[in-house]
């Protein structure tokens, strides 16, 4: 079954992401790799291999669980106890799978020649070949992942080719090839290469963008589309990627209770559909919003059949935001924030039921609504709930209106397709095959970068722009970024940087705290002047480094 593996690991699955201790120092810092290896999870994958085919070695970075042992007269890590973890793992049933890529570091290749050659080097250090410098010894990973966020596609397509002949070569297990594209659709970089060659699973990224999960763009009707109709291998499984806790991701966090509804519909409709995955294990274990945290209560939701209905875990007191006037749109699921921003109060309450949907409720001009203050989207226009009748507004010319990821108001924005609240409420389904509108990139020869706003209303906004170098070269750990917004749009803060406005052009200057890498998701908080929040201008946004 060395080629191409028949199910990933088996026909729902739940995959957690473990190596970048996103949840950093204190009690929920990442545990050794056997730690996670329970019912809650089917699969791991060890990331990263954060640099590669920069000259020598490639690079692995597994942040707190193994740093200080390398080989003589190397970059590389030698890591015995990740070594042990993986075959104690390996013994419960669970996938082990590492992973290519990540924000941080510096990779990418200049033709198919290396990337076939570098298949080469994964499979003598990690899988069944040979090496003098073999991280993890004698242990053989289950596959390998490609989480590509810079660089471009080249070369990618031969590396999977290549790493398959190695599969074929060993017939005494399964091995599996999967990818972490970005939500919109195709992705930039891995795009091409999941249409050209076969996969076995697509753990796709839907936070830090639009297409965010609780937002009405959420697109897995494409994926799964592009599962039944493009992909080479027709039984290509998609698992809905979420952050594992609301510091996981600058954007798209979903609580349980939310998350529930949305995999159920999924679950129901799509074919395609192969599990949760989850970025990344310390977050997910250590969430305790839900009991007896996020990850088991996802994994009992995937294994018992997402559509199967009646469960029912139990929310924990959790901190949360006080609840704005009945006059402005609800929040709920806050990205991570920029330095020097004050929280609002908050009240320690059992975690409460999610608010209405936006993207449910149909917005006609004059008809009655029970939300004050409530925006909808309707197609390039936004109803607003004013003393008790919707009134429709239409977006600036050329823009459409898009829901903010946390589900609770709208904004306008560049971009193409609808969002007709009307026809999405109609639709019981909605929340896995919505009818939303499609963003349009920020685009150079250089970065691809996408908006999304977390949140807004009529007085403030706060939004993730999540930018990816398209060729090899990273950010370095300074980047100025310029864009012109609209008159009514006041940019404030940014994360890790400063903000300079003259009228209406914009810039940024941040600290890449990672020094260099190949992605840069940063936050930017501001005023609404008047009306509603319009993302810069697609043209404008220009990116120094």
């Amino acid at each position: 079954m060395g080629a191409q593996a028949a199910s990933f690991p088996k026909d729902n699955s739940v995959v957690q992401y473990w190596g970048q201790n996103s949840a950093g120092a204190g009690v929920n810092a990442q545990k050794p790799l056997a730690h996670y290896c329970d019912d809650s999870t089917d699969a791991v994958i060890l990331s990263f291999i954060s640099e590669f085919n920069r000259n020598g070695l490639p690079v692995l970075n597994l942040a707190n669980s193994c740093d200080g042992t390398y080989f003589p007269g190397t970059s590389l890590l030698s890591c015995p106890e990740v070594e042990k973890d993986i075959k104690t793992c390996q013994k419960k049933g669970k996938k082990i799978i590492l992973s290519l890529g990540g924000a941080s570091g510096a990779y990418g290749f200049q033709n198919d020649e290396q990337g076939s050659k570098f298949a080469d080097t994964m499979w003598d250090m990690f899988g069944k070949g040979d090496s003098k410098t073999r991280p993890f010894g004698d242990a053989v990973v289950d596959g390998f992942d490609l989480d590509i966020e810079g660089g471009g596609p080249t070369g990618y397509v031969a590396f999977v080719k290549q790493i398959r002949k190695h599969f074929a070569k060993d017939s005494s297990k399964s091995y599996y090839m999967t990818a972490a594209p970005q939500c919109p659709f195709p992705d930039a970089m891995l795009g091409s290469v999941i249409s050209s060659v076969g996969f076995d699973a697509i753990n796709v990224q839907f936070y830090n963008n639009y297409c965010s999960t609780g937002g009405n763009s959420f697109n897995m009707d494409v994926w799964d589309k592009w599962a039944r109709e493009t992909s080479p291998n027709k039984n290509v499984k998609i698992l809905v990627g979420v952050p594992g806790s609301s510091t996981a991701a600058g954007s798209g966090y979903v609580p349980f209770e939310q998350l529930q509804p949305i995999i159920e519909s999924v679950a129901a409709k799509f074919k395609s559909y192969g599990g949760v995955s989850i970025w990344d294990a310390s977050q997910s274990y250590g969430n305790k919003d839900v009991a007896p945290h996020y990850a088991a209560a996802v994994a009992k939701l995937v294994h018992n059949g997402a559509s199967s209905g009646g469960f029912n875990p139990k929310p924990t007191k959790t901190s949360t935001t006080v609840a704005p006037s009945p006059t402005e749109p609800t929040h709920s699921g806050r990205p991570t924030k920029p330095s020097g921003t004050k929280t609002a109060s908050t009240t320690a309450a059992e975690t409460p039921a999610p608010t209405t949907n936006p993207s449910a409720v149909c917005a006609r001009e004059g008809e009655k609504c029970s939300t004050e203050g409530q925006y909808v989207c309707a197609g390039k226009s936004f109803g607003i709930c004013n003393h008790g009748k919707w009134v429709v507004q239409p977006c600036a010319a050329g823009l459409t209106c898009f829901s903010t990821t946390d589900g609770g108001s709208i904004y306008c924005a560049q971009g193409s397709g609808k969002t007709d609240s009307c026809a999405i409420a109609s639709n019981p389904l909605s929340a896995a095959d919505p009818d939303g509108a499609t963003a349009k990139p920020y685009k150079s020869s250089r970065v691809n970068a996408e908006l999304s706003v977390t949140n807004s209303d009529a007085h403030s906004f706060e939004a993730v722009i999540n930018a990816r170098k398209m060729d090899s070269k990273p950010f370095k750990n300074s980047i100025v970024v310029e864009f012109k917004v609209p008159k009514n749009i006041k940019v404030t803060r940014v994360t890790n940087g400063k903000v300079k406005q003259q009228g209406n052009k914009v810039k940024l200057q941040i600290r890449n705290l990672k020094k260099k890498s190949m992605s840069l998701v940063f936050t930017i908080k501001g005023k609404v002047v008047s009306g509603v929040f319009a993302a810069p201008d697609a043209k404008s946004m220009k990116f120094r480094s």
